[in-house]
């Protein structure tokens, strides 16, 4: 058998992926044909993966793949007319209207190679630093901050320093579901080292549910909290007196600031949010061990303080002296599989290739190396920057390559406007089917993780090679060759690559020049200058700086160690935060809204949406809200909520005010309510995942404005102001098979894919429009009763074969979809719809574990079977939680393989447990111990 040694596709812990094939001849073979397993030998995850590594494969079958590149209006090109109608369209719109009237937007999913290319074509040959990278939307703040306190993009620890530090702080880090490789090393670390293990978060999320200290905080406030523990560390003398003065500046500044508010800790526990009990320990943890580590993710970037919140954590550490110590100090934990790798080679339009600046002397190195008279000589526009220009009409031409801004961005309905007008947008994609895709004018075929071959860089600086396993379908080619087709059709020299080995070596050429020009930066490929086509391709996991070949292969390596950093004085700074946040105060009928990721979900769903196994634990769009919302709001649970933006009405009543003709469409989502009385009341939750090409709604987004970090340019996602308003519905349900997504009415639409083929979860606000859905003439219709709720069911046939089954009500229709979906195709007779009573009758159950396919109602029937032993041969006192969790666990699977769920399947086993304990107690006269109670609580 023979084996490929590759990369995850997913976030950036870089996970090693080991793919094998029973045939010989690798062109041949088909996802069918192959075993993925985790890589043991890879140092970030030893061959363990979360529940969407292990099926990567199966992302592999994409409902619709683009082979080949095709205009807007569906007609198709070849390669030579579609790269020299992309380089004639830039080429005059640059004669036209100047260089910065083009831009690219890239990808943290691109490999390096393809980034470095794009940044060559853009900044050193179109002269334009308008290159952005959705990594602006996740890591920018994090890099805004690790260069100002650093002097360079530089995270300085490793994964290795989770399994040594004393104290694990994770902030703003929902590390279970979004990193769960990691968190299970977290949990292995808490067991091996008694290592203690605190999470900041608003919410009660699957990490703070296994954390030894939680705190809940204001939203916002862990600059305040940040801040506060400098000011408390000083008072308390733990500060490195040494350490400072001898490798730091700015640190009287800043510590002054802080010491305002550790003076009266009763008040900074409120400005914070939390008891002060809560916040003296954890101040108390930290000025106690030896070995802290700070990690911290979406939560913090994803404000607009974020830079300044990042900051605030640095300052810590570097008064304690950690920064490049084992087990201590700040870490970056990134989104993407290759965010940092773009950020290598100049990915973001406020930098240029690796790791300079746009100085004149760096300027003038990278034209030299590039063999052009100049480069860009300023910061082009960020992210959200370069699609305004976009809608102003300054930008009149875009590459999109590997993402979704559409759905992605905020303000989402103004980026797809954007794009609409754009005179000319090109996207390189894997399907035509996402919402950026759709509005491309000219649409390229890219090769897609199992296809394509390079590297990718992860949170600790490991460059891993992706290597390609699978033939490219059709005319799909790597986003660095289209890059070079187009260059070269603009008659620039520099881009006659031969493969990606080629590129890579031009790169890390280039980073041996910048560390000889400029060497008190870290960043460093030297000792990969010299690799062949054949070492290159066998090149082994291996973590920079890398300035000799004999670092290849180099884990667990931390920079800063020795208090030299990368500033012009050669000292790291302290940074005082620009300013304090208090808490916002809010209008009775707004909540803030906070985005994240849902546990087995990836971005805008276009790699993830179709795998069945990964859409069964949340089918429809859910809005997660405390239970007091239902009666204030007027919603009821399980309804449909509209979710709008503050800032989308005031602009819609500004326009309508100015000029009552023009008609004003505000931006919205939809999504059905969810109580989690876990949740702050002030404050729902709605995962970032949905787009237009599963939701008739949109995602989240739609009511997300655009408001930055003034420092990264990084959007503030988390916790806008929004209203929610009730939705009616006269019907809703699901149909399966046919469905007609054009049908009057239809005001909610979900596509969900299921193992046997795809259903829509559908409703109409009108009675007569859900009644006139699909029917016929022909059309079986009734009406079936189940537990007093009324259900129309209705049969569309074809030659007496079932083509669709539609069934509606008055409130949500629970029913077991794969089994429902099984129906199509069958001959329409008694013993059909007898059947199909049966099943309707049984109802669903919602999926816990999407590593094992276990449910709740499984967790529920092993926890009473195991209850029901326990007593039978125990007694009711002597009855333990834990041992039938643990007995459950190991009969079932569930959260025992990435354990990114063990947290739902405890919580879970918890009601269990706990309804089984009254029913005994109302029962029985045994006085059962109180510990047992205890047990669950």
């Amino acid at each position: 058998m023979s084996v490929v040694q590759s990369s995850c596709a997913y976030c950036g812990v870089g996970c090693g992926v080991s793919v094998s094939s029973n045939k010989p001849n690798w062109t041949d073979v088909d996802a069918a044909d192959l075993i993925l397993v985790g890589d043991n030998k890879h140092p970030a995850n030893y061959g363990h993966l979360c529940a969407k590594g292990e099926r990567l494969l199966d992302s592999l079958a994409q409902p619709n793949v683009l082979r080949y590149p095709k205009l807007r209006s569906g007609m198709p090109l070849d390669w030579d007319k579609a790269s020299t109608l992309i380089a004639d369209t830039f080429a005059q719109t640059i004669a036209e209207h100047g260089p910065d009237s083009v831009a690219l937007y890239l990808s943290g999913q691109l490999l390096t190679e393809d980034y470095y290319v794009a940044n060559k074509f853009a900044k050193g040959f179109l002269k334009t630093a308008n290159v952005d990278t959705n990594s602006r939307l996740c890591m920018s703040s994090a890099v805004s901050a690790m260069q100002r306190a650093f002097g360079e993009d530089v995270v300085p620890g490793c994964y290795d320093d989770l399994d040594q530090a004393d104290v694990i702080v994770l902030v703003g880090a929902n590390t279970a579901w979004t990193h769960p490789v990691l968190f299970q090393r977290i949990l292995a670390a808490k067991k091996a080292n008694n290592a203690q293990l605190v999470v900041i978060d608003p919410l009660s999320t699957a990490t703070a549910k296994q954390a030894d200290l939680h705190l809940a905080i204001i939203p916002g406030a862990d600059l305040t909290l940040f801040h506060g523990l400098l000011g408390y560390l000083a008072d308390q003398n733990r500060v490195d007196h040494a350490y400072i003065a001898a490798h730091t500046e700015g640190f009287d500044t800043v510590v002054l600031q802080a010491q305002q508010l550790s003076a009266n800790l009763a008040e900074l526990a409120t400005q914070v949010g939390v008891s002060v009990t809560k916040l003296t320990q954890f101040y108390q943890l930290v000025a106690t061990n030896k070995k802290v580590l700070t990690a911290s993710c979406q939560g913090v970037n994803q404000s607009t303080i974020g830079t300044d919140a990042t900051n605030a954590m640095i300052n810590c550490h570097l008064a304690l002296g950690h920064i490049g110590q084992a087990g201590c100090g700040f870490f970056s934990l990134t989104g993407q599989p290759n965010a940092m790798g773009g950020r290598e080679v100049g990915g973001l339009a406020t930098q240029l290739a690796c790791h300079m600046g746009f100085s004149q002397p760096e300027q003038q190195l990278l034209a030299d190396f590039w063999q052009v008279d100049s480069v860009a000589d300023q910061k082009g526009l960020a992210a959200v920057e370069m699609f305004d220009a976009l809608a102003e009409g300054e930008i009149k031409a875009i590459w999109i390559m590997g993402t979704n801004p559409v759905v992605s961005l905020p303000n989402s309905e103004k980026i797809a406007r954007a794009l609409a007008d754009c005179p000319f947008v090109v996207v390189s994609e894997i399907s035509p089917d996402s919402d950026t895709a759709k509005l491309a004018d000219v649409l390229l075929p890219a090769q897609g993780w199992s296809a394509k071959c390079g590297t990718v860089t992860n949170s600790e600086r490991t460059i891993t090679r992706q290597r390609g396993f699978i033939t490219a379908k059709g005319q799909a080619k790597p986003d660095w060759w289209a890059v070079s087709q187009v260059a070269k059709k603009m008659g620039f020299d520099g881009f006659e690559f031969d493969d990606n080995a080629s590129i890579f070596s031009e790169f890390a050429a280039l980073s041996a020049k910048v560390k000889q020009v400029f060497p008190t930066k870290v960043f460093d490929l030297t000792g990969l200058t010299e690799l062949s086509k054949a070492q290159y391709d066998a090149l082994a996991p291996t973590q920079w700086p890398i300035a000799s070949a004999t670092q290849i292969g180099q884990q667990n390596v931390r920079v800063f160690g020795l208090g030299e950093f990368a500033t012009a004085t050669g000292k790291a700074q302290f940074v005082a935060p620009a300013a304090n946040v208090s808490q916002q105060l809010l209008p009775s009928n707004t909540l803030l809204l906070n985005t994240g990721r849902s546990r087995d979900q990836w971005h805008t769903m276009t790699r993830t949406g179709h795998i069945a196994s990964l859409r069964a634990s949340i089918p429809e769009p859910v809005v997660h809200l405390h239970s007091s919302q239902l009666s204030a709001l007027s919603l009821t649970e399980g309804g449909l909520v509209r979710i709008e933006a503050i800032q989308n009405q005031i602009e819609q009543n500004s326009a309508e005010t100015a000029n009552p003709d023009l008609i004003t469409h505000a931006s919205f989502t939809m999504a059905r309510a969810v109580v989690d009385d876990e949740m702050p009341t002030n404050m729902i939750l709605m995962s970032m995942h949905w787009s237009a090409q599963f939701s008739l709604t949109k995602g989240v987004n739609q009511a997300l404005d655009a408001r930055v970090d003034p420092i990264s340019k990084q959007p503030g996602f988390k916790c806008q102001p929004v209203t929610l308003t009730p939705v009616e519905l006269a019907l809703q349900g699901v149909v399966f098979g046919q469905h007609d997504s054009s049908a009057h009415g239809l005001c909610w639409q979900v596509a969900q894919t299921l193992e046997n083929g795809v259903c829509h979860h559908i409703g109409f606000t009108d009675t007569d429009d859900g009644f006139a859905y699909q029917a016929t003439v022909h059309s079986l219709k009734w009406t079936l009763t189940v537990d007093g709720q009324p259900l129309y069911i209705q049969c569309n046939m074809d030659k007496g074969l079932l083509k669709a089954l539609r069934v509606l009500s008055h409130t949500q229709v629970n029913v077991a979809l794969y089994q429902m979906n099984d129906f199509i195709g069958k001959p329409v007779d008694k013993q059909l719809i007898k059947q199909l009573h049966q099943q309707i009758k049984a109802g669903n159950s919602p999926l816990i574990c999407a590593c094992t396919g276990v449910t709740e109602a499984n967790i529920n029937d092993e926890i009473n079977q195991q209850f029901n032993d326990q007593v039978m041969s125990d007694g009711l006192a002597n009855i333990s939680f834990e041992q039938a969790l643990d007995s459950t666990q190991l009969l079932l699977g569930c959260g025992r393989q990435c354990g990114s769920c063990h947290s739902e399947v405890k919580q879970c086993a918890k009601q269990s447990w706990k309804d089984a304990l009254s029913y005994c107690e109302s029962y029985s006269e045994i006085d059962h111990q109180p510990s047992v109670a205890e047990d669950v609580a």
